[in-house]
């Protein structure tokens, strides 16, 4: 059986969208695991509760700090700075894709207080090419159409990293490339599965995340 996959519409076909649904579900549950959890140990312990609350008074000093605020959340992240919006302050990595002479690496992120998503790149400067384009390429929102994308621009002399403004993870899905063409090219446009092996030419001019 031969099948063409488009990164375009059918990324659900090639991995990460369970990775994805896993990671955006989880950001809720810690917060909702947590809230079960106090309220479970206030039943438990309830017998005991003036003896806990005043031992409490002599720990006030080791509270945990509060959560960093962030000042967006999904859709009103899109087209945002991550780092102006706090959004980095608890980025995690979905993927990282590195040259196999480590000139270039690729990075896609996400927030899950915002739950926004973008790329970072990173370069060496004495062996990458002269020119590298960070471009992160999202699904349309809501439909899952024609790829839209952010970019890094081309990376100037000396730049030896940048990231791109965030997109809403919840309303799309992204991958993260790079390339030496231009920052509107996709280096990996089409998958090519035949008897379910992967037999897509090679990729040129760059490389790409995994669709997540």
């Amino acid at each position: 059986m031969t099948e063409y996959v488009m990164s375009r519409t059918n990324w659900c076909r090639v991995g990460g969208y369970a990775a994805r649904s896993a990671a955006l579900d989880a950001a809720p549950r810690r917060a909702e695991r947590s809230e079960v959890m106090r309220v479970h140990g206030i039943r438990r312990w309830g017998p005991t509760m003036a003896a806990l609350t005043l031992l409490a008074g002599a720990f006030q000093g080791f509270q945990a700090s509060p959560a960093a605020a962030v000042d967006c959340f999904r859709d009103t992240c899109a087209g945002k700075d991550p780092i102006a919006m706090g959004c980095d302050n608890d980025a995690e990595l979905l993927q990282q894709v590195t040259e196999p002479d480590e000139s270039v690496a690729v990075r896609l992120i996400w927030s899950p207080l915002c739950q926004g998503v973008w790329l970072k790149i990173s370069r060496d400067l004495d062996t990458s090419p002269d020119y590298v384009y960070g471009t992160l390429w999202t699904t349309r929102a809501p439909d899952g159409g024609i790829e839209e994308y952010d970019t890094t621009g081309l990376l100037g002399d000396g730049v030896a990293g940048a990231y791109t403004k965030m997109q809403n993870w919840k309303a799309t899905t992204a991958k993260a490339c790079w390339n030496d063409v231009d920052a509107q090219f996709d280096p990996a446009p089409l998958r090519y599965i035949k008897n379910n092996n992967d037999a897509s030419l090679p990729l040129r001019h760059g490389s790409c995340t995994d669709w997540m």
